[in-house]
């Protein structure tokens, strides 16, 4: 017979059961733990607790069944229930117990006492009409507060929740009342609030249900939040302003207690500034009228659900100066990219820039470079017999230069490799800058080494895969991170689009640079700007390799030509002067042209407009101005050429009369024009087709 059934608490049973049976349960927050007695079990895995109709939850996480725990025990199903119930031998999960339904909500609380004692407070909730809909009750005990639910629904009430959307803690008064709603985190900091006179509410069931209550009553409404003062508090703050923005609140402002009250205790709320305030409800309302009254209305806060926009207000971007570590080429927390053709000096080039930062010295252009650590990744240079004698040419401070060889690893067997270093996997790099601190310049040579195995190097996706979280990490260390690349044989005419692999090196690139042989000078190495995003692109350089052992010589004075212009000569062609010296002869040919047309057709042509600018100087192509103020506009024509067939007026100019750099004077005025083919078009023709826009007013330069 069982000897444990003469309880009718089935929590007890079930604990003078375990005891009998040599296991010890012990206290665990609101319920037991104890070693399970179906399994060896030597660690407590078996939980029993208290459910809200008095029956005992028993539950092993080691996988017991309830069934063969009850068992071993001596116990059947029957027991973990009270005596009033009934209870099936076994338990169905597909077929939950029906709630039991009591007449009134003071017999559903003291089914809740029958387990857990008597309450420590409760709160009753009511809807628009003043009819009581729901109580939360509350115990405190030595672990901490238990708060359990009852609501009504129409044949009587239950222990669980109130239906959604639950109303507001207070709704009937504060649907009367007029002024401002305070939010509080629970009914004890709202009863506070409103005993200081002010509106307040909240919402039922905890912090986490703010989205299951109805919120509709604040629309055109100015609502406070005071929120608890944790985490949890802020959260619950941040999701209950934008609920109250959904439903219409004229305004709403977060105050946060702390800013009156600096000793208020972690997890504080209002009921502990009325502590802290000796009770005094007369100062705590003027006080928290005054803080509100200094705050300003918060941001509604961002969706962050899944698939939700991430948006940015430039007005909470704060403007920030570009650092340099070599002013207009090498930016400090961004990538640059150098590219060249193998053999042309990238390396000489890169391991002069590592001297020079190690010690300190001053840029080739002269201005002055701030001293660090350098970071290298190399795989084409040997450190011993490449490396090393190179820095040592160039006066380095080997102690400020380091190399990442690789990444420390375990075969299959267990024992330590040495693996290569792949930007696929950048913690070694992190944890390398970090080991070494202060690095101000990494050399990654070349990148298409670095990509990894799986990487398409053609592909923009997986190359920007790669690149994005290397650029985040330049800007979070603050490095300037040199890229190093290969230039590919095919032609083009646009230097950056020659970069060995995908389009996207240069994409994510913010500062491109090109080291390119000089054309007319095997010797001479020319450092040429491509891509610049963050200033006026720097001039181009000049150095040679010599001395022995062999370092980086450079000049004193920049050079003017492009790497454009080195492009065109190098590929055995005419250098782009010459070409767009042929191409304005060409479309000059028929008589003179709009600059506007003319800049339209350059560009369509992918002609630079500084080269044909430069062009036009070397040909001699005369510059007029037909017209005055905003009716004229500005012509070219070939020397040989005059318009004697147009009406209006010409007013010759020299070349001295047009800006050089841009080929405007400040008078200039755009060309609005859209672009005509004047390819085999007379100049007759050409006469009456100025003649039919006279409003048109073009500048030399097409600005």
């Amino acid at each position: 017979m069982n000897n444990h059934t003469t309880t009718s608490n089935p929590v007890q049973r079930v604990l003078d059961a375990l005891k009998t049976s040599a296991h010890e349960p012990k206290q665990s927050g609101t319920g037991w733990m104890c070693r399970c007695p179906a399994h060896d079990d030597r660690n407590p895995s078996l939980s029993i607790t208290p459910g809200d109709d008095g029956r005992a939850l028993l539950k092993c996480h080691a996988g017991c069944s309830t069934e063969s725990v009850i068992e071993a025990i001596g116990l059947k199903m029957c027991d973990l229930f009270l005596d009033e119930h009934s209870a099936p031998n076994t338990i169905n999960a597909s077929t939950p117990k029906p709630k039991a339904i009591h007449a009134t909500a003071q017999l559903a609380v003291e089914v809740l006492e029958r387990t857990r004692g008597p309450r420590t407070k409760a709160w009753t909730y009511h809807d628009a009409d003043g009819e009581p809909v729901g109580m939360v009750v509350r115990w405190d005990t030595e672990s901490g507060k238990v708060v359990r639910p009852v609501s009504r629904n129409g044949a009587g009430w239950f222990i669980s929740g109130m239906p959604e959307p639950r109303p507001l803690y207070g709704l009937p008064d504060l649907l009367k009342a007029e002024g401002v709603v305070y939010v509080c985190e629970g009914e004890k900091a709202a009863d506070t609030a409103q005993a200081c006179g002010l509106i307040a509410t909240t919402s039922p069931h905890g912090s986490k249900s703010a989205g299951k209550a109805d919120w509709a009553p604040l629309a055109g409404r100015d609502v406070v939040i005071l929120p608890d003062h944790d985490e949890p508090g802020e959260k619950y703050a941040q999701v209950v302003h934008r609920l109250a923005r959904e439903a219409g609140a004229a305004s709403v402002k977060i105050v946060r207690l702390i800013e009156r009250w600096p000793e208020l205790p972690k997890s504080g709320d209002m009921a502990d500034v009325l502590e802290l305030a000796q009770g005094d409800t007369d100062a705590i309302r003027e006080a928290v009228e005054v803080l509100t009254a200094a705050s300003k209305p918060e941001k509604t806060p961002p969706d962050t659900s899944c698939g939700s926009p991430v948006l940015v207000c430039m007005n909470d971007v704060e403007a920030q100066e570009v650092n340099w570590l070599w002013t207009g080429r090498l930016p400090l927390g961004r990538l640059s990219l150098l590219v060249g053709r193998p053999g042309e000096g990238k390396s000489f080039a890169t391991l002069d820039w590592a001297a020079r930062v190690s010690t300190g010295s001053d840029w080739p252009d002269g201005s002055p470079c701030e001293s660090g650590s350098v970071l290298l990744v190399s795989a084409e240079d040997d450190p011993g017999d490449t490396i090393r004698p190179r820095l040592d040419a160039h006066d380095a401070d080997s102690n400020r230069i380091h190399m990442l060889k690789g990444v420390h690893t375990h075969s299959k067997n267990g024992k330590r490799i040495e693996a290569a270093f792949t930007l696929a996997d950048l913690d070694p790099l992190r944890q390398a800058l970090s080991t070494i601190g202060n690095v101000r310049l990494i050399v990654i040579d070349p990148i298409g080494s670095y990509v990894g195995g799986r990487v398409d190097a053609h592909r923009d996706n997986e190359v920007r895969a790669v690149l994005a979280p290397l650029a985040a990490l330049a800007q979070e260390t603050g490095a300037a991170v040199v890229l190093v690349a290969h230039q590919r044989k095919a032609a083009a005419v646009n230097p950056d689009d020659m970069v060995l692999g995908s389009k996207a090196f240069t994409g994510l690139a913010r500062s491109v640079l090109h080291l390119m042989r000089d054309p007319d000078d095997e010797d001479r190495r020319l450092l040429l700007p491509g891509k610049m995003n963050l200033s006026v692109p720097a001039p181009g350089l000049a150095f040679t390799i010599g001395d022995e052992p062999a370092r980086v010589q450079w000049e004193a004075n920049p050079v003017n030509i492009t790497a454009s212009e080195v492009l065109a000569k190098s590929s055995g062609r005419n250098n782009a002067g010459d070409e767009a010296g042929d191409w304005l002869r060409d479309v000059l040919s028929n008589g003179p042209m709009p600059v506007g047309e003319l800049k339209s057709m350059a560009e369509q042509d992918g002609l630079a407009w500084r080269t044909i600018e430069r062009a036009k100087k070397r040909i001699g192509v005369k510059a007029t101005r037909e017209g005055f103020s905003s009716g004229g506009r500005w012509m070219w024509a070939m020397p040989t050429i005059d318009r004697h067939d147009d009406p209006k007026a010409a007013i010759d100019t020299t070349e001295e009369d047009v800006a050089d750099y841009g080929g405007v004077c400040d008078s200039e005025h755009t060309d609005c024009v859209q672009p005509i083919n004047h390819h085999g078009l007379g100049l007759e023709n050409e006469a009456r087709i100025a003649d039919a826009n006279p409003l048109d007013s073009n500048s030399e330069g097409g600005k």
